[in-house]
């Protein structure tokens, strides 16, 4: 027995309005109660779906919406698996190499004040835009809040951070054996940046792809 498209956005539109306000958190859980209920009506139960499922939340409701841990370790399994996939793609490897080039090739042309300048803007500027068009897109074009995005920010500000550290370090020395190190870690900063970002809207894509399958 598989639910309908109908039922199972029937649950996905009861979750919604208990305020599990997470698409990917509310999908992991749709496929959870629509495979609890699967398993009762293929156990026996030939009641309609809805009152199965009615009977279903009355026992485990609030089990479901104070337990999220299992459904975020689900998210955070998908985000490692995911970034670890992005890192080792050529086109990953690529950035960084640009981006150490262009810092290199920065370092050595501009003043060191403009060169300070680009290792604390770049990275800023990239979470800042980043940041942005998700708030801009959530509020105005009705884009669904995702946990694995909203979560993935605390690591794009601890990049930021780290940029910011360095650029702070750069204010002290203009070596090259130290200047080599700094570009080094904010190319890789950068570098997992976009990392992030190119995973968030991944999983901002799919997600929304597998809402409008249940229209």
């Amino acid at each position: 027995m598989r639910l309908t498209n109908e039922e199972i956005q029937f649950i996905d539109n009861y979750l919604d309005n208990s305020d599990v306000v997470y698409a990917d958190i509310r999908m992991e859980m749709v496929d959870h109660v629509a495979s609890e209920i699967e398993t009762k009506i293929d156990a026996g139960d030939m009641r309609d779906f809805y009152y199965v499922f009615k009977d279903y939340m009355v026992e485990n409701k609030g089990k479901l919406l104070n337990d999220n841990k299992k459904f975020l370790k689900s998210a955070d399994k998908k985000i490692l698996k995911a970034t670890l996939k992005e890192l080792l793609k050529p086109l990953t490897i690529g950035i960084f190499v640009l981006a150490f080039l262009g810092f290199y090739t920065a370092f050595n042309h501009l003043d060191f004040r403009t060169f300070r300048s680009l290792i604390f803007l770049i990275p800023f500027g990239t979470f800042l835009g980043f940041g942005l068009l998700y708030w801009v897109y959530s509020k105005y074009y009705g884009l669904e809040r995702f946990s694995v995005i909203e979560r993935l920010s605390f690591p794009m500000l601890l990049f930021y951070q780290l940029s910011s550290l360095i650029f702070n370090i750069s204010h002290r020395t203009t070596e090259i054996n130290k200047t080599i190190w700094v570009i080094g870690i904010v190319s890789a900063s950068l570098t997992l940046l976009f990392v992030l970002i190119k995973i968030s809207l991944s999983f901002a894509k799919t997600y929304q792809a597998r809402f409008k399958n249940l229209v």
